[in-house]
């Protein structure tokens, strides 16, 4: 951590206790007590060393650190197994999907992008006429029932296939 450096031992040892010690991760009194800070004092420099910001720089690198690493391979994982198991509500694997796309950068389409596909020059729908909102909103009623068609149904906490007229056989 390039932030350590700015810091003296005991600092180094508050962050490292702040950030990664049982008992201590976001304690700042008992992180400084950990630190050798005295027992007496260790609450208010707890305090005052968050409020240093080279300190907070240093803790926010360390957290990053953490999260770039094991943490975030274990935080994937868990979004993998919650996507696959066809058991867990669809509420739940459908938040996971969209945690999953979110943090790839694919996220979906605004309003205005949307309404620039339809050729609407990216004008909020305020500023649209009769027309232009009429085929908006048949896009967008004929994107949801073309996601409504793929979605199973979820019937206390299963999901059963939709079966629409005409479908079955």
């Amino acid at each position: 951590m390039r932030n350590m450096t700015k810091l003296t031992e005991q600092q180094a040892a508050f962050v490292l206790h702040f950030t990664s010690t049982s008992g201590a991760i976001g304690n700042a009194t008992e992180a400084a007590r950990r630190a050798g800070y005295s027992e007496r004092t260790a609450r208010e420099i707890g305090y005052q060393l968050l409020r240093k910001p080279h300190v907070r720089d240093a803790v926010d690198e360390a957290n990053r650190e953490m999260l770039s690493g094991t943490i975030a391979t274990k935080a994937v994982a868990l979004l993998e197994r919650v996507l696959d198991d066809e058991e867990a509500p669809l509420k739940v694997r459908l938040e996971a999907a969209k945690t999953v796309l979110d943090r790839a950068g694919l996220v979906p389409p605004s309003v205005a992008e949307r309404a620039v596909a339809l050729g609407n020059e990216g004008k909020p729908l305020a500023e649209m006429s009769l027309e232009e909102l009429n085929r908006f909103i048949a896009a967008e009623t004929a994107a949801i029932e073309e996601l409504q068609r793929g979605m199973p149904k979820q019937i206390e906490g299963k999901a059963v296939e939709i079966v629409r007229d005409g479908d079955a056989s």
